[in-house]
């Protein structure tokens, strides 16, 4: 599915960094805190690798502690951050606008101090503390990654897959579960990696200007504060191999999380109260016990998009929204099934069946009895899912037994062989993947099939499949309401046809072939 290239230089040096750090001072458990007088400033050499420092003690060995202890600090507080970074993305994505808005400008706040001011604040509270390092700077790099995870959960959840699965039925734990947390982890595995050099570099910072780790310890901070009098005295290496490890570290680190910074895990998500359109529900009257009613409304601010278009239909029949491209359709069907962005505001109330509700899912019949499905099936299927996958988690959201007999038996009653099950959405038709996401929308057997534009840009032997399929629906008993430019295809199926423009009802009518059944 995807290619990871790993960087080969950098791959070896983090792998010999890592076993310098870990398996020197550990052969030399002794050496790190060793003085000895004797061998103060002791150039480079066969013995001493890096020479010694001012109080005798083997620079080798003390770099290696220096970068063992820099690494785990770097680590704890790349973890420490990252874990803040996804709580606050997630509170902000998915807790409405308001909630958003604070976690937000506390970012925007956050950024403004400057970085190492404000661990010097906290460390002044706590000097010389290892978990004090940790989450200072924790506290001061979560923000970038709360604003990247942010941006992704918002993108994400507008996706047509996403729409598609919340429609379909899919719980809320479960869209989580299989959609937002796979897109969610390689934005924060990402994350995660850039931090670790962040870390070093601020880490080695707060070590070098005295408010970091006590002065007997050894960070790669430290030994850089010691070289300042060592260059005076003529001893180089205490500034060049602790500074050459440090800056070989982080961009090792920094170049294998690049390698990964193209990956992209598209996932589906049920719109969360973010997204949820502002509703009120208008007096409509008593609710039917069977069959289906809707009247919506739409606004963008002070324009009206929508006005007061209501429709009614029976179970059995065939309902098709008519008129020309801007005319408000696609607008009303999003607003009855809940779907709408954010940025509009629908005052609408929806019955179906003896139910009712602002909209099907704030009545909570969205996905069971109420199946939106939209015109796109390029933006509808999840990229990286086959069509088995996707096809088996939507049986079990309805409880139905997932097996591969059962899928594939239920896979041909749309005309589609059983080996296109295993192939992704990219590998089928136009046709084919019109009628798989058909498919999807079907599996729970909802009593009321919303569909926008099914028949849009297919060719006439796939149109007729799709009508025979819509037909067949219908005639089992749910009710079929579909916006269509497909006047022919609208007189075919329809039992009635509705017409709208500039967002209001114009007409309505009842075709003359419309009890033809199409065979």
């Amino acid at each position: 599915m995807r290619n990871f290239r790993v960087s080969m230089p950098a791959a070896l040096l983090c792998a010999g960094l890592l076993a310098y750090a870990f398996l020197v001072p550990a052969l030399n458990p002794n050496a790190v805190g060793a003085v000895d007088l004797s061998a103060v400033y002791q150039r480079p050499g066969p013995t001493r690798i890096f020479g010694t420092d001012q109080l005798g003690r083997d620079l080798w060995v003390r770099t290696a502690a220096a970068l063992r202890v820099s690494l785990l600090m770097a680590l704890g507080s790349a973890t420490f951050a990252t874990l803040m970074g996804i709580i606050a993305a997630t509170i902000a994505a998915t807790s409405g606008k308001f909630v958003d808005g604070v976690i937000s400008r506390a970012i925007d706040g956050l950024n403004a101090i400057p970085h190492l001011l404000l661990s010097v604040v906290i460390l002044a509270l706590w000097p010389g503390q290892i978990w004090a390092i940790i989450i200072s700077i924790g506290l001061t790099h979560w923000t970038q990654v709360a604003r990247v995870l942010r941006a992704k959960l918002l993108s994400e959840r507008e996706n047509g897959y996403v729409r598609l699965s919340a429609a379909s039925g899919a719980s809320s734990l479960a869209i989580w579960r299989t959609h937002l947390i796979p897109a969610i982890l390689p934005q924060a595995g990402i994350a995660f990696a850039l931090q670790v050099p962040h870390a070093m570099w601020h880490e080695s910072a707060l070590s070098f200007l005295g408010v970091g780790l006590p002065a007997q310890a050894a960070s790669l901070g430290l030994l850089l504060e010691d070289a300042r009098s060592g260059i005076l005295a003529g001893a180089w290496w205490l500034l060049i191999f602790p500074s050459t490890v440090l800056i070989t570290a982080c961009w090792a680190v920094a170049q294998l999380a690049q390698q990964d910074h193209g990956r992209r895990s598209p996932s589906r998500r049920r719109p969360g109260k973010a997204l949820k359109a502002h509703s009120s529900s208008p007096e409509f009257g008593p609710t039917p016990t069977q069959g289906f009613s809707a009247r919506s409304t739409v606004r963008a601010g002070e324009q009206l998009l929508v006005r007061q278009v209501e429709i009614s239909a029976e179970p059995g029949t065939i309902t098709v929204l008519m008129g020309t491209s801007g005319a408000g359709k696609t607008l009303f069907l999003r607003s009855i099934a809940g779907l709408l962005p954010d940025l509009l505001e629908a005052s609408s109330t929806v019955a179906l069946n003896g139910r009712s509700g602002s909209n099907a899912r704030t009545g909570k019949f969205l996905g069971s009895d109420l199946v939106f499905i939209p015109g796109s099936a390029a933006t509808a299927l999840n990229p990286v899912h086959t069509i088995r996958k996707a096809l088996t988690r939507a049986f079990r959201e309805h409880s139905r037994q997932a097996s591969d007999g059962n899928l594939e038996a239920y896979w041909r009653q749309f005309g589609l062989d059983a080996h296109l099950l295993d192939r992704y959405p990219h590998q089928l038709s136009g046709g084919q993947a019109q009628r798989a996401l058909l498919a999807l929308g079907l599996a729970g057997d909802p009593a009321c099939v919303v569909l926008d534009e099914p028949t849009s840009a297919l060719d006439e032997d796939t149109r007729l499949i799709v009508a025979q399929i819509l037909r067949k629906t219908a005639d089992a008993g749910a009710i079929v309401l579909m916006v269509t430019h497909d006047f022919d295809l609208a007189e075919q199926l329809a039992g009635v046809i509705h017409t709208m423009e500039d967002g209001q009802l114009i007409s309505t009518k009842v075709p003359i072939n419309h009890r033809e059944v199409i065979t």
